[in-house]
């Protein structure tokens, strides 16, 4: 009977040894893994790309169209009603102020013929004639339209979000379909003083900061118009600004090493300004980063603050 305990409380002890031992293996294997875990952690090192930061001038602008037309143009109008018997000009004629360029038949059936003279108010290029002869007028109907095309002007309505940036003398570069890749210098020289209701848009003039004989009142030109200047900023790709608990920060070398070695980054909070053309401006507190840091702009995904960093070429 005795024995038979004796065989129990060895049974019992052997099973508590192997628990025990199988216990102590478990938790070295977990220390193990969480060596190793640290290990390769302390060993990951993150390729990144980064940008000199340095200050320039930023301009903000907005991409509008607008049409050319003569900066000076009138229309002519008969001082009476009747058919258009001829006309003394064509498309592109030159004429001076006084010259003849119709003739309106007044006359009725049962009256004596007689024709009346239209002549133009001023000098310059015919540049439409919407009517042919034998169209009947009144005097509210416009035979031909004389312009100045040596003084050409752009047309263009702006949104009313841009109303407040709007003054005599923004600078514009225009693009022309006809000669693709080359740019034109145009500058603001009046502002409506009125928006309009319709359209929600306020209408601009623009003219050529020098003439050009390529240029052609009827063109449609694209223009950049710039609206204003941020002078001396920082300004970084839009792409690498981190959103982290409400706020915003970028990713700085802390302390760069040469390229056989891993350099270390720093998590700065910066506050974000005008976005222009995919880069934003930047503003940071006193310290925090000075002109010549290296920004990382890409391979930033994973990293935390303090991470070694590897900078690619």
């Amino acid at each position: 009977m005795k024995d038979t305990k004796l065989t129990k409380i060895n049974l019992l002890s052997v099973a508590a040894l192997a628990i025990l031992f199988s216990l102590f293996l478990v938790s070295c294997s977990k220390s193990g893994e969480d060596e190793g875990s640290a290990e390769e952690s302390e060993n990951l090192v993150q390729a990144v790309r980064v940008e000199n930061l340095s200050k320039s001038t930023m301009r903000k602008f907005i991409e509008i169209n607008g049409n050319i037309r003569s900066e000076k143009s009138m229309s002519v109008y008969p001082v009476m009603s009747g058919k258009i018997a001829s006309t003394k000009v064509h498309l592109g004629s030159q004429v001076k102020k006084g010259q003849i360029i119709a003739y309106v038949d007044p006359s009725v059936p049962g009256s004596r013929y007689s024709l009346n003279e239209i002549t133009s108010p001023i000098s310059g290029t015919v540049i439409s004639i919407p009517l042919k002869e034998g169209t009947r007028v009144d005097t509210e109907t416009a035979v031909v339209t004389i312009g100045d095309l040596s003084k050409l002007q752009i047309i263009s309505y702006i949104p009313e979000r841009y109303v407040s940036f709007l003054k005599e003398g923004l600078d514009g570069d225009v693009s022309l379909e006809a000669y693709p890749g080359e740019k034109l210098k145009a500058k603001v020289t009046e502002v409506s003083p009125v928006l309009d209701e319709a359209t929600r848009t306020k209408e601009v003039i623009l003219k050529f900061s020098s003439d050009d004989e390529r240029v052609n009142a009827g063109m449609f030109a694209d223009v950049k118009l710039y609206l204003k200047d941020f002078e001396n900023v920082f300004a970084v790709p839009t792409s690498c600004i981190i959103e982290k608990d409400g706020g915003k920060y970028i990713y700085i070398i802390e302390n760069e090493k040469s390229s056989e070695e891993n350099s270390t980054v720093r998590l700065v909070q910066i506050k974000p300004g005008e976005e222009i053309e995919d880069r934003t401006i930047i503003e940071f507190s006193a310290g925090e980063a000075a002109d010549g840091s290296k920004v990382v702009v890409q391979g930033f995904e994973t990293l935390q603050d303090g991470s070694a960093v590897h900078i690619a070429d």
